[in-house]
C-alpha cells in the first residue's frame, strides 16, 4: 500500500514524458526538471505514507529549518561583498585603525557607516583623526589636535575666517612639519588651527590632498596614492 501512490506518480510522469516531444516543455518546464520533480514528490509521498501525525510534524519542522538554513547560506553567498563592506564600515566606525597599505603603497581607508572617511594620521609625530574633506582648502586642526602636535595655541593669531559644521569661526595659519597617512608622508604642509570649541574634528583638506598623485573612492574605500 505504501508504494502505490509513489508508483502512480512515477508512472504518470513517465507516460507524460514519453508522449511529449523531447524539445517541448511541460507546464513551462523542461523534461529533466519534470523528471526530477516527479521523483522528489514520489519519494516524499513514500516517506509520509507510513508516518504518524507526530512524525509528519517533526519532519515538516526539520525540512523548514533546513530550508531556512539553505536560504540563509545562499543569501550570504549572494550578498557576500555587501556584507563585507558593511562589516568594514562597522569596524571603521567602532574601531578606528591605521590605514591599510595597498600593493602599490597606497593608503586605504574604510568608510564609516555614514559614508564619510575618518583618516587616522600622524601630525608632527602625534596621532590624530582627520575627516577627509575635499571642500576644505587646507588641513584644519582642532585646538586639541594642534596642542598634541606641539603647536602653542597661545602664540597663534586667529585672523582667517573659516566655515565649519558649527558655523563661521576664526582660525590661525600654521605650517606643519609633517603629516603621515599610512606610508604617505608630506612635509611642510600649510594648515589652519581652529579656535578652541570651533571645530569638533580635524579636517584633511586640499593642502594635503593636492600634493598626492591621486585620491579616489572605490567600493566604500578611500584610496590615497602618493606621487
Amino acid at each position: 500500500m505504501r508504494l502505490i501512490l509513489p508508483l502512480v506518480i512515477v508512472g504518470v510522469a513517465i507516460a507524460v514524458l514519453m508522449l511529449t516531444p523531447s524539445d517541448a516543455r511541460i507546464a513551462g518546464l523542461d523534461h529533466g526538471t519534470v523528471a526530477a520533480g516527479a521523483g522528489a514528490v514520489a519519494f516524499l509521498c513514500y516517506l509520509l505514507a507510513g508516518a504518524r501525525p507526530s512524525d509528519i510534524a517533526r519532519m515538516v519542522s526539520s525540512i523548514a529549518v533546513w530550508a531556512l538554513l539553505l536560504a540563509f547560506l545562499v543569501g550570504v553567498y549572494a550578498y557576500r561583498y555587501d556584507a563585507s563592506d558593511f562589516i568594514d564600515r562597522m569596524t571603521a566606525e567602532l574601531l578606528p585603525s591605521e590605514p591599510m597599505v595597498g600593493q602599490g603603497g597606497e593608503a586605504i581607508i574604510r568608510s564609516r557607516l555614514g559614508g564619510e572617511f575618518s583618516v587616522t594620521a600622524h601630525v608632527n609625530g602625534s596621532s590624530a583623526t582627520l575627516l577627509f574633506d575635499t571642500g576644505a582648502s587646507m588641513v584644519v586642526l582642532t585646538a586639541s589636535d594642534a596642542r598634541r602636535a606641539g603647536i602653542n595655541a597661545a602664540g597663534l593669531v586667529y585672523d582667517v575666517p573659516v566655515t565649519t559644521a558649527n558655523g563661521a569661526a576664526m582660525a590661525a595659519e600654521v605650517r606643519l612639519d609633517e603629516i603621515s597617512v599610512g606610508p604617505i608622508v608630506m612635509r611642510k604642509v600649510p594648515a589652519l588651527v581652529a579656535k578652541p570649541g570651533a571645530l569638533q574634528e580635524s579636517l584633511l583638506g586640499m593642502s594635503f590632498l593636492e600634493r598626492l598623485k591621486s585620491y579616489s573612492v572605490e567600493r566604500g574605500k578611500l584610496v590615497l596614492t602618493a606621487k
